[in-house]
């Protein structure tokens, strides 16, 4: 057989391969083409193909760095053996479906099995954030917006700020829920005090808010008061556990400026 001509291709490195959605692995796939004795063999074209079971699109699965994101995700891309034989895949980029798939590397002459690399992608982590605190210039007036008359509304929440060791949590989704004043264990009685208002008008005390926004900024919907007076809590919760709690006061009509 003619030493150059490539016999069995030698997968090189670790076959599995991992990334989050979205994101580029951290290694392409390589293969060392040999001849028959064993001798690299340069200048040979290898094939990488990209397959997979966990579905096949434009942007869900993964492609090649190289080709542009509308190229469906089971799809090629060819390399040649350097002087030592070695050949390497283009970059791989993850696109937003999780799953397990297949670079399979061939080259012509090839009879033995294929070199197979797993290349699987995780779900993208949630953002998150390790602080929440107010984020409004009217900071001053923060015991009038935490105060309301029965049958109205809170005159304006102010705005917060998450971050993530000190830079903006874009991203992040918080969790408000409405408490009563001695419900500090997180027991929401959902029945009565503060609420927010649901897609058809109902009363909603446990909300997720909308994804802090690039810099980390996040607005508070209009909070309504019913017919009950009391002390209650706005706890804002983000999905590691980070809390802030405000005091919220509702006092019965005629005690205070009216918000309604």
């Amino acid at each position: 057989m003619d030493h150059r001509t490539v016999a069995r291709l030698e997968p090189l490195g670790s076959r599995a391969l991992d990334a989050e959605a979205g994101a580029a692995f951290g290694r392409q796939p390589q293969v060392r083409a040999l001849d028959a004795h064993g001798h690299p063999v340069p200048g040979a074209r290898i094939t990488f193909r990209i397959g997979g079971t966990g579905g096949v699109g434009s942007t869900g699965g993964i492609r090649f760095a190289t080709t542009p994101a509308t190229t469906p995700a089971t799809t090629l891309a060819t390399a040649t053996s350097g002087p030592h034989g070695t050949a390497t895949a283009p970059a791989l980029q993850a696109g937003d479906r999780p799953g397990r798939y297949t670079v399979v590397a061939t080259a012509p002459g090839v009879r033995g099995p294929a070199a197979v690399f797993t290349a699987t992608v995780r779900p993208a982590a949630e953002p998150t954030a390790d602080r929440l605190e107010l984020w409004d210039p009217e900071t001053a007036n923060l015991p009038e917006l935490l105060r309301a008359e029965t049958g109205s509304r809170f005159p304006g929440l102010p705005s917060l700020r998450a971050t993530d060791r000190a830079r903006p949590a874009s991203g992040v989704r918080i969790t408000a829920t409405l408490l009563p004043a001695d419900g500090a264990d997180g027991t929401v009685d959902g029945t009565v005090g503060p609420y927010f208002e649901g897609a058809h008008g109902e009363a909603v005390r446990t909300l997720t808010l909308p994804p802090a926004g690039a810099d980390g900024r996040v607005t508070l919907p209009t909070l309504f008061t019913d017919q009950c007076p009391g002390t209650y809590t706005l706890r804002l919760t983000t999905p590691s556990g980070t809390v802030l709690d405000f005091p919220l006061t509702v006092t019965p009509p005629g005690s205070g400026p009216r918000t309604s």
